[in-house]
C-alpha cells in the first residue's frame, strides 16, 4: 500500500477548566509534496477561539528546527532551550503563537520524507509539463 498523506494533530493548548482544547493539525499529500498544510483549530468550535488555515514550504519547516525563518503569515523560530519550535501565524488582524515539540515536528517531517524524500519532489518533466501549461493560458 502506497502511502498518500501524513498528518498529525498535536495539542497546542490543553485547557480542560476552560472546556477547550486547541490543536494544530500538521497535513502532508504526496500530491503535492512541496507544501505542508497547518490548521488551527478549537475543541469546541468557537468564533472567538483561535482558528486559521495556513500553508507552509516542507523545507522552510525543516529549516525552521533549527534557524529563524519564514514570512509574512508563517514565522517558524527554534526555541531549542524549551525543546520547541514557535510558530507565529497570521491571518488578517489575527495573531496566533503555537509552540510545537521539536521531535514532534521532525517525527512529522521524516514521515514524509519516508514517502517523497526531499529534492525528488518533482522531476525535471513534470515541471516542463507544469510551465508549459502556464505559459500557454
Amino acid at each position: 500500500m502506497q502511502v498518500e498523506d501524513v498528518t498529525t494533530e498535536l495539542v497546542v493548548d490543553d485547557a480542560p477548566s476552560r472546556g477547550r482544547l486547541t490543536v494544530l493539525q500538521v497535513n502532508w499529500r504526496r500530491a503535492d509534496p512541496l507544501a505542508v498544510t497547518l490548521e488551527l483549530i478549537s475543541r469546541p468550535d468557537h468564533p472567538a477561539l483561535p482558528r486559521g488555515t495556513w500553508v507552509v514550504l516542507r523545507d522552510a519547516l525543516r529549516a525552521g528546527l533549527d534557524i529563524p525563518t519564514g514570512g509574512g503569515d508563517v514565522r517558524i523560530t527554534p526555541e531549542p532551550d524549551r525543546g520547541c519550535v514557535r510558530l507565529d501565524l497570521t491571518a488578517g488582524e489575527l495573531h496566533s503563537v503555537v509552540r510545537l515539540s521539536i521531535d514532534a515536528a521532525r517525527a512529522f517531517l521524516d514521515a514524509t520524507e519516508q514517502v517523497v524524500p526531499r529534492g525528488q519532489e518533482r522531476s525535471a518533466e513534470e515541471l516542463d509539463a507544469v510551465l508549459e501549461d502556464l505559459l500557454r493560458t
